[in-house]
């Protein structure tokens, strides 16, 4: 029996590997790819964190709050931007090398949309992601953790009420049970619920359902966020036009080359990104349009900035120095995920969850760019102390407030089931339940989607593990009768105050509405 089972090895799950070990806890990691095959290698961005005046906690925390819309917790932001700028030295010591001037030595800062200020630290130009997971897994294969890849996990294994191990399948499709003292999810989101995203091939929400199938509580899986600059080519995952270009000057033009930005909020092209996904979504309905433009030709020396993106335009024909590039929507983040307190502790005794699979409260119903790898990076070693301490179960704080007690039962073993392929399912929640959304759109999802698949395969049972996420987050986006953040309700277009809460699901119960219960910062 393993002390700790980490399930994932992006930025979050190796994080915590290296902690615990370092604590000398005996860690097993399974991945069901490579190590380096994850969400964290795709980020482009970098990491958000007051690391210099006239920067502070304060401020990205007001930044914070006012992208998430008002369903932020307050107290997961706090524990956020005031442990961040330590986390982000911590990973720099470890190794990860970021961008520095070339005059002074000081660490070159980048502003994206939804930032007051400069305060995104950035690797490579445009290749944060692959530069952290490099660090990150150097760091572990020196503390020599047992890290086992393509290791496919199936379920959670659940005695008396907690989580012990785990049911996997081995490289050579041999089934395994591995027991654990604790296991903490780190498996990323679902993009590939959608048709177009910007998330790798492995993103498929993995953690989220085994967690709802072993009785866990999920909140805000509504919130998928979408990335409202993907460039618009025949490849799969979307590249990514990081935000950073709009933070160096590049603008969002019509087809008409004009600008449009400014007409729809205060910071024009570097509004938050919910609210760019929107403006670009809607002249696209509306002008029947596949994709609108992103003009960076007035960057200098954009291939040494941002070689990610030139080499991503290059291979398709296309020069950012001279030509506007094709963007449009994809989806890139699930804001939502398994229900946690401020420690990375579930609604399960034994079960623990960091980073995108984990509803934490930091995001509210909109991610501030660049926060994503920061919460990965902040929350996992938090987890991994909460262990140390002596910990199993959850405390009634952050996120946890008003749902602790409400776990729902695990699920039944499946028998007849209806069957439904990837891409079918992908179109259909595309169409469904994509940026602009209304009840009959989402009425025809919940009628259609089944509940379930059987599955035997890896293959199959992402498939079926999309299922259980798409299920979920339709039932929320249902229940939720307004519009925030990057949940748009077209028959529902105003915020409604009644709904500045936490829509909470458990398995075998309808999604129930946790309210926050201190008033936080709204636009």
């Amino acid at each position: 029996m393993t002390d700790l089972l980490v399930l994932g090895s992006g930025i979050a799950g190796l994080s915590a590997a290296i902690r615990a070990a370092e604590a000398g806890l005996d860690v097993t990691v399974l991945t069901k790819g490579a190590l380096a095959n994850t969400a964290t290698s795709y980020a482009q961005g970098g990491v958000a964190a007051a690391l210099a005046e006239p920067d502070s906690p304060a401020l990205h925390r007001t930044d914070t709050l006012v992208a998430g819309v008002g369903l932020c917790d307050p107290d997961a932001v706090d524990v956020l931007v005031e442990q961040g700028p330590e986390r982000v030295l911590e990973l720099m010591a470890l190794g990860a090398n970021f961008d520095r001037a070339a005059i002074d030595g000081e660490l070159e800062l980048a502003r994206e949309g939804g930032h007051s200020l400069a305060r995104v630290v950035h690797a490579g130009g445009d290749a944060t992601g692959a530069e952290i997971e490099r660090a990150l897994v150097a760091a572990m294969r020196e503390l020599e953790v047992d890290a086992r890849e393509r290791w496919f996990t199936v379920d959670l294994v659940v005695e008396g009420g907690t989580v012990v191990g785990v049911e996997a399948i081995a490289p050579d499709g041999s089934a395994h049970r591995i027991r654990a003292r604790h296991v903490l999810l780190a498996t990323g989101g679902a993009g590939q619920l959608f048709a177009v995203t910007t998330n790798p091939p492995v993103s498929t929400g993995d953690g989220i359902a085994m967690a709802y199938r072993a009785g866990a509580a999920l909140a805000d899986v509504e919130f998928m966020q979408f990335h409202p600059t993907a460039l618009d080519v025949a490849a799969m995952p979307r590249p990514l036009l990081s935000e950073a270009l709009r933070g160096d000057g590049a603008i969002l033009r019509d087809e008409h080359g004009a600008a449009f930005m400014a007409e729809e909020h205060p910071l024009a092209d570097l509004a938050p990104r919910d609210v760019v996904a929107r403006a670009i979504t809607r002249r696209l309905v509306e002008r029947n349009l596949a994709h609108l433009f992103l003009d960076a030709t007035t960057i200098d020396d954009f291939a040494a900035r941002f070689p990610t993106v030139d080499g991503a335009a290059r291979a398709a024909g296309l020069d950012p120095a001279v030509d506007l590039l094709p963007i449009a929507p994809a989806a890139h983040y699930l804001s939502g995920g398994v229900c946690t307190d401020l420690d990375g502790a579930t609604t399960l005794p034994g079960l623990w969850a960091c980073g995108e699979v984990a509803c934490s409260g930091v995001h509210g119903a909109n991610r501030l760019a660049s926060n994503s790898l920061l919460d990965g990076l902040v929350f996992a070693p938090r987890a991994v102390e909460a262990i140390l301490d002596g910990r199993d179960g959850p405390l009634e704080r952050g996120v946890l407030r008003g749902v602790l007690g409400r776990s729902g039962t695990a699920a039944a073993p499946v028998t007849a089931v209806a069957a439904i392929g990837r891409a079918t399912l992908q179109r259909a929640m595309t169409a469904g339940a994509g940026v602009l959304r209304d009840a009959s759109s989402l009425g025809v999802l919940d009628a259609t989607l089944p509940h379930d698949v059987a599955a035997s395969t890896p293959a199959e049972h992402e498939v079926r593990n999309l299922v259980t996420v798409a299920r979920t987050l339709v039932a929320a986006a249902l229940a939720r009768t307004e519009s925030r953040g990057t949940h748009t309700r077209l028959d529902h277009p105003e915020s409604d105050p009644a709904f500045r809460g936490r829509l909470v699901q458990v398995r075998g119960a309808e999604p129930f509405l946790a309210p926050l219960p201190v008033p936080v910062e709204t636009p």
